[in-house]
């Protein structure tokens, strides 16, 4: 049941698709469809969407789901506000974020508040432009008094117009357990005429359960 739970923080309470450091630009769009299937068919649907309300203000929300292959479903929905921290011109880039949704697993729903620091920066590396970011936040479950702190990092480079890679190390801890795991993916531009629209193709392993490692397939566009 330790593996189980372990599952269930991490999928979800997924990590997002794009880093939250950095903010949308007015009337600009982001969105991601993901799908997570693990080797003893834990299967996980996330959708990501934010927006651009003002070029230092972001709106976004976030609904998951989540099918064990016990048969146990579970599922959150999240909708936050991002606000961007500190002076522009400064090469790192810093972001606070507010949230409010709810969990459920099976019947039971609880609704939960969050708060989140994110910080980003880009960098050159053997002339190709990379970015790494750092995203923690902590959630509260407003009935049950418990907690979820998460730190996802990310790591990636841009090998040209068309291809990236991205590693992605996420960290999860409640009262009653922690998580680490490893995610290592390529991003595409499938389309080369419709630059706007990105697949990630990736998988995710547990560090202390490496025996179920999942597959992950997402669709980015913005717009």
């Amino acid at each position: 049941m330790r593996l189980w739970s372990i599952l269930l923080i991490l999928l979800t309470f997924p990590a997002p698709a794009h880093s939250g450091a950095w903010l949308r630009e007015k009337g600009k769009g982001f969105s991601s469809n993901t799908v997570s299937v693990t080797q003893n068919y834990d299967i996980s649907e996330s959708t990501f969407l934010e927006y651009g309300a003002r070029d230092d203000l972001t709106l976004g929300a976030e609904v998951s789901f989540l099918a064990s292959a016990y048969g146990l479903q579970s599922g959150s929905a999240t909708f936050f506000l991002r606000r961007r921290l500190g002076r522009r011109d400064r090469p790192s880039v810093w972001s606070a974020e507010l949230g409010i949704g709810a969990a459920w697993v099976g019947d039971v729903v609880t609704p939960n508040v969050k708060a989140g620091l994110s910080w980003g920066r880009g960098f050159t590396l053997a002339q190709k432009n990379g970015w790494i970011t750092i995203d923690s936040s902590l959630s509260w479950d407003v009935y049950l008094q418990e907690h979820l702190a998460k730190v996802d990092s990310t790591f990636g480079i841009n090998f040209g117009d068309r291809f990236s890679g991205m590693l992605q190390i996420f960290y999860a801890s409640t009262s009653a357990t922690t998580a680490t795991s490893v995610a290592p993916s390529i991003v595409v531009r499938p389309i080369k005429s419709r630059p706007d629209i990105r697949l990630q193709i990736g998988a995710e392993t547990l560090i202390s359960h490496s025996s179920n490692p999942a597959l992950k397939l997402s669709i980015w566009r913005e717009f």
